[in-house]
């Protein structure tokens, strides 16, 4: 899923570009006065229009070299960047006291609200507090039929090439080879849930090549059979790759550090009825996904992005209990997006396990 995200801004760092464009704008002034206004405001607007001129003004200014992946990180222990805003600020942090007679204290829903963000893009009123207050549990109910069944609308979405994991993408970051795809993160997160008790389906087709347009028509479909064929479901993942890209085309990545590992960053998105297709039951997926987001957030924090509350319902009518996934972005690699999946799959499993 393609994100436009205006570039992240240091507090401090700024002196030196800051005197550069000040010095240009009195050049540009005095070029103006003595005659030359027309010929200033032309090159003003060549200057702003110049993506070459911007990426590297923004990569100066971060002492980052002009082809670099930028980092997107949280500033706090648990929360990430706003990724909407001009000029991001951290979400809060809330790290709970504990009981003198129990190291595991039990909050209220309003105290676990303080740990949960939702970016909220729809015209609803959504509370977090209220979600947790009604939780959706779902738990594994067999150990021999699937319980969770995982798929890919955009199958090509693949990662920043390494040494680990060497490819040439097709194009824009995708390739049709499931080793080196969100095929691949699919696969290792099956891996994870069958390790812990969990039968998972996982569905490795190709929905977005070589035709994207459709893709959500066609992976619905592939959704369709399988809930026909498996009625024991519980879980529906659609697992993609998110982009996070400058307006200069320049590739963000989704980053923490936890136990001394950098990894991507992962992001909840619930689909909703407010573009005007029907879905009655997205709340109880919305309830559901807050629940596995502070669950997450309590067992490795910085993981997990804000939950992103969308007007699409991204195939999530099929049945409660449906996520989208986002694991890292075009700027990650691989071996980030594996190491990230393994820890959400343990708590996906725990949780399904009622653990």
């Amino acid at each position: 899923m393609k994100r436009r995200k205006k570039p992240y801004r240091r507090q401090r760092g700024v002196v030196l570009p800051a005197s550069v464009c000040l010095c240009l704008a009195v050049s540009l002034l005095l070029f103006s006065r003595a005659g030359g206004e027309n010929t200033a405001r032309g090159w003003l607007t060549d200057l702003a229009r110049s993506n070459g001129f911007i990426a590297h003004a923004v990569s100066f200014e971060l002492g980052l070299p002009a082809d670099e992946s930028e980092v997107f990180t949280p500033r706090t222990a648990s929360g990430a960047l706003h990724e909407d805003a001009a000029d991001p600020i951290s979400e809060s942090t809330y790290i709970p006291n504990k009981s003198s007679t129990d190291d595991t204290p039990v909050l209220s829903a309003a105290d676990k609200a303080k740990t949960v963000t939702v970016n909220n893009e729809t015209s609803y009123d959504v509370d977090v507090a209220s979600c947790l207050s009604e939780p959706v549990n779902i738990r594994s109910e067999s150990k021999d039929e699937p319980q969770v069944l995982i798929v890919h609308t955009h199958g090509s979405e693949s990662y920043k090439p390494d040494d680990a994991f060497p490819y040439t993408p097709t194009e824009n970051e995708r390739t049709t080879d499931t080793r080196y795809s969100v095929v691949r993160v699919g696969d290792e997160l099956t891996q994870i849930l069958e390790k812990n008790g969990i039968p998972t389906e996982h569905c490795r087709d190709i929905f977005d090549s070589p035709v994207y347009s459709g893709s959500y028509d066609r992976s619905l479909a592939a959704i369709d059979a399988a809930l026909e064929a498996h009625p024991s479901i519980q879980v529906v993942i659609d697992l993609h790759r998110d982009s996070i890209l400058t307006d200069s085309g320049k590739a963000y990545k989704t980053s923490c550090t936890i136990d001394g590992t950098e990894m991507a960053q992962l992001m909840f998105v619930v689909g909703t009825d407010d573009g005007g297709l029907q879905h009655d039951h997205w709340r109880d997926n919305l309830n559901y996904v807050v629940g596995l987001q502070y669950a997450l957030n309590r067992t490795y924090p910085t993981l997990m992005r804000p939950v992103n509350l969308r007007t699409q319902r991204f195939n999530q009518h099929a049945r409660t209990g449906s996520i989208l996934v986002e694991v890292g972005s075009s700027g990650n690699t691989m071996s980030e997006a594996l190491s990230a999946i393994r820890l959400f799959g343990q708590v996906l499993s725990d949780d399904l396990n009622g653990v």
